[in-house]
């Protein structure tokens, strides 16, 4: 067993970038894991690491050797993820990461309702836009908003729901706006961009059959989507969101829809984990009670299910 210690050990230095890392994290001296380091490369007869290097950087042996730690510490996790389902009740740390406008609208109220269905489980939520790989900082599960599809990994991706998106503004932005008669006079009008500032600012927008693209520039930008929410009832311009979550501004008047019968594509909302049976039985059990209200939220917009939620592997789609 000590050897697939050192394994996990030379896992845990590859995945922090180092021994000073791994050393605070794991609260041992520096010198006891490089010397832990050290015996294993002895054991396996080659080094794993350049040494002297100005960076951290792997021989490629011990490249090699990653690839199978990785492998070695995905069963173990879900060895004792096996152990946490036959629990009778779930318990331990549950860490869920998810958008900020997301949060909001849905997720942090929901995570409030898991926590007092499930009182030992510790939940604690991030809301991030900036991270897709849960691995990356020990998360159980992103929950990820997506206008494309996700790109190629070996993560684990269930699609939870399809929410429609609409262009909204608020009164006083529209009084200000030249007249709107089709897609193509909104590039004369103050919009808001949902994206980084190096995009190529444009709506594709459809009415049935008909596909307009539309070229913009944003009075205002953000990868928050609560920002971009703000702004709009605020009425710096022109937005696309999804409609869910504007459905207070619609019903008090600080928000209208702008050109109703034509709409931006829908975006799909995933839950990512790096795999099914390596989910422990708090993360299983929210993502279940995740998935129920999602559905019934579903069922009062009057619209289907997404493809009946079956889970599917994002980079085998």
């Amino acid at each position: 067993m000590r050897g697939l210690d050192d394994l996990y050990l030379f896992k845990s230095v590859v995945d922090h970038g180092g021994f000073a890392a791994v050393s605070r994290r794991l609260h041992q001296p520096k010198s006891t894991v490089a010397r832990r380091i050290s015996e294993l490369e002895r054991r396996l007869g080659s080094p794993l690491l350049h040494r002297g290097s100005r960076r951290f950087a792997l021989t490629a042996f011990g490249q090699e050797c990653y690839a199978h730690c990785i492998k070695l510490a995905e069963q173990a996790d879900g060895i004792f993820a096996l152990a946490d389902r036959n629990a009778a009740e779930a318990s331990g740390s549950l860490h869920v990461i998810c958008p900020p406008m997301l949060g909001h609208m849905f997720i942090e109220q929901w995570a409030v309702e898991f926590s007092e269905i499930a009182p030992k489980v510790h939940l604690h939520l991030d809301a991030t836009t900036a991270i897709f790989d849960p691995r990356a900082v020990s998360a159980d599960m992103i929950i990820y908003g997506a206008l494309t599809g996700l790109p190629d990994s070996d993560l684990t991706a269930k699609r939870l729901l399809t929410t429609p998106y609409g262009l909204v503004a608020s009164p006083e932005c529209m009084a200000r706006q030249p007249p709107i008669t089709g897609p193509q006079a909104l590039a004369k009008c103050d919009c808001l961009g949902f994206g980084s500032k190096t995009m190529d600012w444009r709506w594709t927008l459809t009415k049935g059959r008909k596909t307009e693209n539309v070229r913009f520039e944003p009075r205002f930008s953000s990868t928050q989507l609560s920002a971009l929410h703000t702004a709009a009832v605020a009425g710096l311009g022109i937005v696309a969101l999804p409609l869910p979550g504007c459905e207070a501004q619609f019903a008090n008047g600080q928000l209208v829809r702008v050109l109703p019968d034509w709409s931006p594509p829908d975006a799909n909302i995933f839950a990512l984990f790096p795999s099914r049976r390596a989910l422990s039985a708090a993360a299983s059990q929210f993502l279940d009670f995740i998935t129920m209200r999602l559905r019934a939220l579903d069922g009062k917009a009057g619209r289907s299910p997404a493809s009946s939620h079956r889970p599917t592997e994002a980079g085998r789609r």
